[in-house]
């Protein structure tokens, strides 16, 4: 049933479209989409019918940082890099089974007018997800650069999943209904919170040449984000200081994952402690990820590119190019005024600092260090 021009039905397997069609008035374009997939693709399953459990025996990958002690009530995989081929994982789904079925719902919203969807953000539902998807601050900056914002829900992909085609899958039916096939040659932003971060940090880890920056908020699992493979991809972790998940197995082990990844692999990456707060991120949160977004689009996808014609090439990135600024002292605790300055003039330990995408984006993070809250 059709209740209005601006929302959609979504029914299992059938890709709806309401306010597509061309009249003396437009609104936004919404579309939903509801799949059965089974556990298999999910990246619990993949790491628990595909990896080697590691707990007993840790490779060490992390051990130059000074860990704390591992909290006893949660036993955590510290590896969470491996190498895992498409046939690999055909392979392991054909010898253990595909496992239950569960719905995931995909979401497409694109603002109106919008003759080419310059890029997409797209978002794991999990936890803050489907917030951010709707907030009114997203969807202005997004009308503003040319963007349109793609969700999905449900436990075969929001912690993650394999193998990647299946967001190409999905993005291609989309763009084929909606009347935007340049969808799956557009440049994509990754957002996941608490286990979504399986998505967000561990997919630019795949290979995929579209991802052109990428945030984990309030990690669950923060050994996650260790992707040296996405080294070279802009990517933003933003802890709450009074986050229990920051604290399993160690406030000093976890935000130790992001210094050791600037220092082992020049990974363009920083961090953020948001004081007071906990696992969740709240409205003063979003205008530093929505900063992030905002300076690494300008950075990093071309001003001429047209994802209409052909797959974007991204402008890559040195670290030099960046600010650096002095990581969250956890002994200190709280509002800190954490000094910024260019990479080459930078006086702190540049190896290990958090990277920061530009003096503007610097300034906005050093006043949410500062002050909470970027205004």
């Amino acid at each position: 049933m059709i209740v209005s021009r601006r929302l959609q039905s979504i029914f299992a397997g059938t890709l709806l479209c309401f306010g597509c069609a061309t009249s003396a008035w437009s609104a936004d374009l919404e579309l939903g989409e509801t799949l059965s997939l089974p556990e298999c693709h999910s990246l619990g399953w993949v790491r628990e019918n595909t990896q080697a459990r590691d707990e007993k025996a840790w490779n060490g990958v992390l051990d130059e940082a000074k860990w704390g002690t591992p909290s006893p009530e949660q036993a955590v995989a510290r590896n969470w890099s491996w190498s895992l081929t498409d046939e690999q994982w055909r392979a392991a789904v054909a010898a253990k089974g595909e496992g239950k079925r569960e719905d995931v719902v995909f979401a497409l919203w694109i603002p109106e007018g919008l003759a080419t969807v310059k890029g997409l953000v797209v978002i794991s539902g999990h936890g803050s997800g489907e917030t951010l998807y709707r907030h009114a601050g997203l969807r202005a900056m997004a009308r503003e650069l040319g963007l349109g914002l793609f969700k999905f829900t449900g436990n075969p992909m929001q912690r993650g999943f394999w193998p990647r085609s299946l967001l190409d899958d999905r993005l291609r039916a989309f763009g084929k209904t909606s009347g935007h096939p340049e969808l799956v040659n557009a440049p994509v932003f990754l957002y996941g919170h608490s286990n979504g971060t399986g998505f967000s940090a561990i997919y630019p880890a795949s290979g995929d040449t579209r991802v052109w920056a990428w945030v984990s908020m309030r990690p669950g699992t923060t050994f996650q984000v260790y992707q040296p493979g996405a080294a070279k991809v802009p990517g933003l972790v933003i802890f709450g200081e009074d986050d229990d998940f920051l604290k399993r197995p160690s406030v000093a082990e976890n935000l130790a994952v992001v210094p050791a990844m600037r220092k082992n692999h020049e990974a363009l990456w920083g961090f953020a402690v948001e004081p007071k707060t906990g696992h969740g991120p709240g409205e003063k949160t979003w205008p530093l990820v929505f900063s992030f977004l905002r300076h690494s689009f300008a950075a990093r996808v071309p001003a001429v590119a047209d994802p209409a014609k052909e797959p974007v090439t991204l402008t890559e990135l040195s670290t030099s190019s960046g600010y650096l600024g002095t990581n969250w002292d956890s002994a200190k605790g709280g509002f800190q005024d954490l000094a910024t300055s260019p990479f080459g003039e930078f006086n702190g330990e540049k190896s290990s600092a958090s990277w920061l995408i530009n003096e503007a984006f610097a300034k906005d993070w050093r006043v949410f260090q500062r002050e909470g809250e970027v205004k």
